[in-house]
């Protein structure tokens, strides 16, 4: 009897306990519940549109720019500067001084023109030499008369001016076989009037490819602008 007494005893604390522990935690989870509205969570939406948003204004990332771009806009720019003050200084002069002027130039220009130079039956040409634009070109004229074909390499012609300084140009319609058949071909060279800002005359030699055996000079040529 008494032990059956000290079960129940011990079976009505384990009860009590398990009762009080279940209260207590229904109690946490309630007050932690009521806690939490409290917190709200934090607005990502606005950082994403932000982020979205493409920057502006003095903040905006950084460009790339075209170096060639910038080169030519600046030399565009220079040059329309130098027409432009080289207009105005010509149209401050009386209109006779300019009349006259021109004349001497063109007359000045023209007085070493044609030019020619001949070597094993090969002739080369000068025919004028002008300013095109932004560039100076030279026509010129190429004739074979003797017994072989003739190749040239353009890359390979050397363009100096008085000062000996190498001048870039660019060949354009120029034969790259000169057939012994007598017969006249045209083409051109142009060279950017930037490159000989500073020249006054200019020569240029060709020669045959491979052999290089034959050379075709032609030198004293006139810069007019």
């Amino acid at each position: 009897m008494k032990t059956k007494s000290t079960v129940i005893l011990i079976l009505t604390l384990f009860v009590m306990m398990l009762a009080a522990g279940s209260t207590s935690a229904f109690i946490s989870y309630l007050m932690g519940q009521e806690a939490l509205k409290v917190v709200t969570q934090p607005e990502v939406k606005t950082d994403n549109k932000l982020r979205k948003k493409p920057l502006t204004g003095p903040y905006k990332g950084l460009e790339l720019v075209d170096e060639k771009k910038v080169l030519v806009e600046v030399y565009n720019l220079t040059n329309a500067q130098e027409n432009a003050e080289s207009s105005k200084e010509q149209s401050q002069l009386p209109k006779s001084y300019n009349s006259v002027s021109h004349t001497i130039d063109e007359e000045q220009s023209d007085s070493n023109l044609p030019m020619k130079n001949s070597s094993q039956g090969v002739t080369l040409e000068l025919v004028t030499a002008k300013t095109d634009g932004s560039s100076f070109l030279l026509d010129l004229n190429l004739k074979n008369e003797g017994s072989d074909t003739i190749r040239f390499l353009y890359s390979f012609i050397d363009v100096r001016d008085e000062q000996g300084r190498v001048i870039s140009a660019i060949p354009e319609g120029l034969p790259g076989e000169l057939p012994a058949n007598g017969q006249n071909f045209r083409g051109s060279l142009k060279i950017p009037l930037a490159l000989l800002d500073q020249s006054n005359n200019i020569s240029l030699t060709l020669t045959d490819y491979p052999d290089q055996k034959l050379e075709l000079k032609l030198t004293e040529i006139p810069v007019t602008r």
